[in-house]
């Protein structure tokens, strides 16, 4: 018995590697007939903008955009003003004007401009401080040097909109801290007493102007303008100016299916106008740095 079990053993032996290795031929086998992940083509999808639509009509204007009316208007402008210890300007920034003729301006000037210097443990310091004036403006004898409103394109890529806040609640984005830091430089922020304005005239010299504005426009069922919303960087003075004249346009609404539906268009404007009167209203220094990169 025990020669039967030799031989037995000994004919069992050369087909040992092959039974072991017919599991992992099989696992390999199944796993060639599997095709690589990696090596699969990404679906593509074809990009629309979310705002088109597909119209029996687009809406469309009527005819040309009444004339501008004068517009008289108000907005802060907040300065951000680079002092030395005695109060005196040697930089000056206008991070979010009301109106770009109103920032160049105040940047040209401000070197002549004086304060009452920050203090902080007693001692005057060098400060970026932040200067606010309300300003009271007069826009007119305006007209449109382009005026553009087309239907928005199934291909047109998503335009940047800017959040719009309501008065100087913007200045909460910026920073606490001057950035990028200056060596000896205190932050408005970081100072015992706020440098206050001493002389700081603002004087705008009678010139023609331009100013682009591009926006979105949504146009009711009725034809009549819902909202007009920026693309990108605007002026605020600008938009008010826009949206008070998109009241009276008159435009042919949207069609879908035959009946008339609300729409967006796309605008591209510049206007040509002069600055009329420009009056400072409440001189303030405001604790709250405005040198820097606004948060999102």
């Amino acid at each position: 018995m025990a020669f039967v079990g030799r031989r037995t053993l000994r004919l069992f032996l050369p087909c040992l590697p092959a039974l072991l290795l017919a599991p992992v031929l099989s696992a390999q086998a199944l796993l060639e007939t599997i095709p690589d992940p990696v090596r699969l083509a990404p679906a593509e999808v074809p990009f629309v903008n979310p705002l088109w639509q597909a119209l029996d009509a687009p809406a469309a204007p009527k005819g040309p955009p009444p004339r501008l009316r004068d517009l008289e208007t108000t907005g802060p402008l907040i300065v951000g003003v680079k002092l030395d210890a005695s109060g005196a300007v040697s930089e000056a920034v206008v991070p979010e004007p009301p109106l770009r003729a109103l920032a160049a301006a105040a940047k040209a000037q401000a070197p002549r401009w004086t304060f009452q210097p920050a203090t902080k443990d007693g001692v005057a310091v060098r400060c970026w401080g932040t200067y606010g004036v309300d300003v009271e403006v007069e826009l007119e004898d305006a007209t449109w040097h382009a005026f553009a409103l087309v239907p928005v394109g199934k291909d047109d890529p998503l335009p940047e909109l800017p959040k719009e806040l309501p008065g100087e609640s913007w200045m909460s984005r910026y920073p606490a801290a001057v950035t990028p830091p200056e060596p000896g430089v205190f932050s408005v922020e970081e100072v015992d007493f706020l440098p206050m304005p001493a002389k700081v005239p603002l004087k705008l010299e009678g010139a023609r102007l331009k100013s682009r504005l591009l926006a979105l426009v949504e146009v009711s069922g009725l034809g009549s303008v819902k909202r007009v919303v920026p693309v990108g960087t605007y002026e605020p003075m600008i938009l008010r100016w826009v949206r008070e004249s998109a009241k009276e346009w008159t435009l042919a609404a949207a069609r879908k299916g035959g009946s008339p539906v609300s729409s967006w268009l796309a605008l591209d404007t510049t206007i040509e106008y002069s600055l009329g009167s420009v009056k400072e209203r409440g001189k303030r220094s405001i604790k709250k740095n405005v040198r820097g990169e606004p948060a999102p």
